[in-house]
């Protein structure tokens, strides 16, 4: 197996254990603070998978799996449009918590140490694979749309299910307490953002893709 190919694999099992270890970190937090969490552990992961975050580390988790182990399922798509989906995705989820969320809370214990792993372990060990190890060519401009369209359908989840429920899982989308125009006014910005990203990491590998002088 050439060099960089086995480093690749390493690194996608490193990430994939970062995840794996951080999510289930979570979960047993989620297990002991039932009561804060729909009260029964059936309650307390669909809660769970309310979050952006934890969703998109399951999906890097389950990604990092299958590069780690050389087996990219039959169905899935493309690996330079999961990657790419993946990276803009989960640096949003890092750079919106360290940002905004960070501030309005002091987790402990494991939580601290699940907190760490999701938000910032995973957001630049997974954005560092990118960089060094996704593969990146042909990519398109017109490729950021498609990169966008998780994090788009997301924001449409996460407010049906406050329309259901009452329950929003992030404050910048709490419809309850800043109304509809509000809310759809920051779904807008944080759309505008994940394409001006998308749109940064595209011209990155095109820029790496063109041919040496």
């Amino acid at each position: 197996m050439p060099n960089e190919a086995w480093q690749a694999r390493a690194a996608a099992g490193l990430i994939a254990l970062v995840a794996w270890v951080s999510l289930a970190t979570q979960v047993m937090v989620a297990f002991d603070n039932l009561d804060l969490l729909g009260g029964t552990h059936g309650m307390a992961i669909w809660r769970l998978l309310g979050f952006f975050t934890i969703l998109t580390n399951l999906l890097i988790a389950l990604t990092m799996t299958a590069r780690a182990t050389g087996r990219w399922p039959r169905g899935w798509p493309d690996e330079r449009h999961a990657l790419g989906t993946l990276a803009i995705s989960i640096g949003l989820v890092g750079a919106v918590y360290h940002a905004v969320l960070a501030k309005l809370w002091n987790p402990v214990g494991l939580h601290w140490w699940s907190d760490q792993g999701l938000h910032t372990a995973v957001p630049l060990l997974f954005c560092l694979y990118w960089l060094m190890f996704s593969p990146k060519s042909g990519l398109r401009w017109s490729d950021a749309g498609r990169w966008m369209l998780y994090p788009s359908l997301y924001a449409a989840y996460a407010l049906a299910r406050g329309t259901l429920d009452g329950w929003y899982p992030y404050p910048f989308l709490d419809v309850g307490k800043l109304g509809y125009p509000v809310v759809l006014a920051n779904v807008v910005g944080l759309a505008i953002a994940v394409g001006l990203g998308a749109s940064i990491l595209i011209g990155y590998a095109r820029w790496r893709g063109r041919p040496s002088a």
